[in-house]
């Protein structure tokens, strides 16, 4: 069996020929003054903003209520998010984080309330942010398919610290005025892994739990046994959910693929089926739609 590299793994030959993604096309676009945030609208309170000239294709979501409005994770802070948001709505503004990866914090500086789980590693993210060299990885060679807006200055790119002002709770309820989010701990991914669900349009923003493209449990903190017991979790509340909003790639998935991923992760616990290798132990298991991502001895054998 041939062994790759993790890049080689992870990231699809001819990414941005998918591009738009069938998730977007159904959907309404909307105009901005910003070249780097691609924005849609899923319906007239919930607007999805893509990152879709990098290779993570970061998905933010701006969840907007009758009093406050809801910003689900920042991504890479390449432009000026805030800026856009302001452009989007009036009402005031804070981020609820999925989880402290890279990818979802890198803006988060530049809002005045920022909400996640607490635990140990969301707390060091906000305490030390991302410094180079390793933010570098979002802007190296191969990642980009669209010029970063000047004034971008790659000597000094970093995710700076941030203020976490609330700590989150497993179940909590978050009143945007008129409509109200549940926040579901779901670990696996990363300890302070959270979804959020609204009972009235029945999304559940997946973050990183799920989403079109390799889902990795193979990353410091991560957990496939975790993640089982987090897709046993929210399988149980499976006929609640409507559509996925995930936090990277394609909008609006249908649930299906939670019972798909399950079994696919269930595969990969026990060591069977067929998967690709990847180097210090990784095996890549293919789904329809997804593939996940294993570390070594995190399967049976």
């Amino acid at each position: 069996m041939t062994t790759k590299t993790e890049n080689e793994l992870i990231r699809p030959l001819n990414l941005w020929n998918a591009l738009p993604r069938e998730g977007y096309r159904s959907l309404e676009k909307i105009s901005t003054n910003q070249s780097w945030y691609s924005v849609y609208r899923i319906d007239p309170q919930t607007l999805v903003i893509s990152e879709d000239g990098q290779f993570d294709e970061n998905v933010s979501y701006l969840v907007m209520g009758e009093k406050r409005a809801a910003l689900i994770d920042t991504g890479d802070n390449l432009a000026d998010l805030r800026e856009l948001v302001r452009g989007l709505t009036s009402l005031p503004v804070f981020v609820l984080n999925t989880h402290r990866h890279l990818d979802h914090i890198g803006a988060n500086y530049l809002f005045d309330e920022v909400w996640a789980f607490d635990h140990r590693v969301s707390r060091e993210a906000a305490a030390l942010g991302v410094p180079q060299p390793h933010v570098l990885e979002v802007i190296q060679p191969g990642s980009l398919c669209k010029e970063i807006p000047a004034p971008f200055y790659e000597k000094a790119y970093c995710i700076p610290p941030y203020r976490i002002t609330h700590w989150v709770r497993d179940g909590e309820t978050i009143d945007l005025g008129g409509r109200t989010l549940e926040a579901i701990h779901t670990p696996g991914h990363s300890p302070d892994h959270l979804c959020f669900y609204e009972g009235r349009t029945r999304y559940l923003w997946t973050g990183d739990i799920f989403y079109t493209g390799c889902v990795y449990t193979h990353l410091p903190w991560g957990d496939l046994d975790v993640f089982l017991r987090t897709y046993e979790k929210l399988l149980e509340r499976y006929d609640e959910f409507g559509l996925l909003m995930p936090s990277h790639n394609d909008p609006c998935i249908d649930k299906s693929v939670l019972r798909e991923m399950h079994a696919l992760a269930l595969q990969a616990r026990r060591g069977e089926g067929t998967y690709e290798a990847g180097e210090g132990g990784m095996r890549k298991y293919r789904g329809s739609c997804f593939s996940l991502v294993i570390g070594e001895k995190q399967a049976d054998r």
